[in-house]
């Protein structure tokens, strides 16, 4: 059986090319394993916390799984609310170390309103509108419209949004995994019918 074998044409030698070959392939695998450690090392929102992870947002049910995935890491995680109560509207920030990394904001508005309404003068890249009912999400956020009349004299209608404000690229999947759930839960703890 014959080997076909290409010399170094400086010097004739076949054995340098299969050297600077196998040199060069070790440079090739050092830089790919540099790479993939890095990516690792980088890649925060797919690690667990330095915290326990809660399964609320201000006290309102929420995939434990998908909030660890979008909470950023940190020492310390708080939640805060901005005194106001559920019937009045409620603003909550869930932060890490002092800085806000999730959000959600609750608004009471007339009957009728809806989640074109909602979403008319804001700038949302990567809107999609949700299938599963009133709900819609973009690159940041997600949001749903809850009819719920007789239960705040603010409006009958609330609007509720969730944001990721260090968002990622799997931000909006992530986000997109709190609906149905989350806004189920909202209603359920105002008391509005289904």
């Amino acid at each position: 059986m014959r080997h076909f074998q290409r010399s170094d044409h400086r010097t004739g030698d076949p054995s340098l090319t299969v050297k600077q070959g196998i040199l060069s392939m070790k440079k090739i695998l050092a830089a790919t394993v540099l790479a993939l450690t890095v990516t690792a090392c980088d890649s925060s929102h797919d690690t667990g916390l330095s915290y326990p992870a809660p399964d609320n947002i201000c006290g309102i049910s929420a995939e434990k799984k998908v909030l660890e995935s979008l909470l950023d890491d940190g020492s310390k995680l708080e939640q805060d609310t901005d005194s106001t109560t559920l019937t009045e509207g409620q603003f909550c920030h869930m932060y890490v170390d002092g800085n806000d990394s999730v959000v959600s904001d609750a608004d009471w508005h007339e009957s009728g309103y809806d989640l074109r309404d909602h979403l008319q003068y804001r700038d949302v890249k990567d809107l999609r509108y949700l299938p599963k009912g009133n709900f819609a999400s973009w690159n940041s956020g997600v949001a749903a419209i809850i009819p719920c009349p007789g239960i705040s004299e603010k409006g009958d209608v609330l609007s509720v949004e969730v944001s990721d404000i260090h968002r990622s690229k799997s931000s909006q999947e992530l986000l997109e995994k709190l609906v149905p759930s989350y806004f189920e839960a909202y209603r359920e703890k105002l008391g509005c019918g289904s």
